[in-house]
């Protein structure tokens, strides 16, 4: 074996084994925070009534305030970022395009999904400078860690043992996001999950207590999502899937989550279809992230009259707006 191969090989055992203690160590994060929580009397939400107390939250001339909106809408993004208040530039394109879409919706996308405490990569961590370098060197391969970082916490939300817990710490943030909103247990406007690729599957654990909580319709509305037989199905009004033709990824977790295959009849994904819940939109040539993916603004698929970007805001304009009308009185 030459220098060379040497030097390759012991490149990629490391590679390798740091990837396989992270995927083993992955609950990890979620068992500590869970532990910390349920010991700590002091580390609870803020009341409602004291957020609205506060003035900020309900005060009727706050444009910000869900007070003035038809329905609540979170973005949970994909595993390609690092913090809630940052986005990759597609996604941020794309947010402030949805803004300007739904000026009658509060958007709510300033939190970290890939963390049951919310706490971003960047943020209060052990390796927080190791995470800090990598952002700032946004090369392929550092792309592909923090991709691989999160998708083994989307598996920890998926998974039945440690799930629960994931997701009871991404209730907790939405929760103290809603109310900052002065969203509260007597609000009526629908709450309309969007998660982006694995971004569904962490809204996916968090509909049971979202929808414990709130009285308005629940809905997840699965952009390109990775999205396994959750129990989560159950607490939803309405789960709508937008898959695009060539979307690889959103395709393969369809046969990865064994579950859902049709042969599981009983599972919550096939009762979700039997009760006429699940709703698939195809999106033709339109890929999973990237050029040709469900946010390029530049890519126009052969065929189409408009943008990837154009067509992804058409089908979530006319999602939500059914979704209002669904819950508008008298319907």
């Amino acid at each position: 074996m030459t220098d060379l191969q040497q030097l390759f090989f012991g490149v990629a055992l490391v590679i390798g084994a740091t990837l396989f203690i992270s995927l083993i160590t992955a609950p990890f994060e979620a068992m500590t925070w869970w532990s910390r929580w349920t010991t700590d009397p002091d580390d609870e939400p803020i009341d409602a009534q004291a957020r609205i107390d506060s003035g900020r939250a309900a005060d009727p001339a706050d444009g910000d305030s869900v007070l003035h909106s038809k329905a609540v809408l979170f973005y949970v993004t994909g595993i390609g970022t690092m913090a809630g208040d940052y986005h990759p530039a597609l996604e941020k394109n794309f947010l402030d395009a949805l803004k300007r879409a739904l000026p009658d919706v509060t958007v709510i996308d300033n939190f970290f999904p890939y963390s049951p405490a919310g706490i971003p990569l960047n943020g209060q961590r052990i390796f927080a400078r190791f995470w800090r370098f990598l952002g700032r060197h946004r090369a392929l391969v550092t792309k592909t860690l923090i991709r691989l970082r999160n998708m083994f916490q989307v598996l920890v939300a998926a998974d039945g043992r440690y799930g629960p817990i994931y997701s009871a710490g991404t209730y907790r943030t939405m929760h103290e996001k809603l109310l900052s909103r002065g969203y509260t247990a007597d609000s009526i406007q629908p709450i309309i999950l969007l998660g982006y690729s694995g971004g569904a599957e962490i809204s996916l654990g968090a509909a049971p207590f979202l929808q414990s909580a709130y009285h308005g319709r629940l809905t997840l509305l699965s952009l390109g999502g990775v999205l396994s037989s959750h129990a989560g199905l159950a607490a939803l009004d309405r789960l709508v899937h937008i898959e695009g033709t060539a979307d690889r990824v959103s395709r393969i977790s369809g046969i990865f989550f064994v579950h859902r295959w049709r042969l599981f009849g009983s599972s919550y994904w096939n009762l979700s279809r039997k009760q006429g819940k699940f709703t698939k939109i195809a999106m033709p040539g339109i890929a999973h992230n990237g050029p040709g993916g469900y946010l390029d603004d530049d890519m126009v698929t052969k065929g189409a009259s408009a943008s990837n970007l154009q067509r992804t805001l058409a089908v979530i304009r006319s999602v939500v707006d059914a979704e209002i009308a669904e819950e508008s009185p008298g319907h």
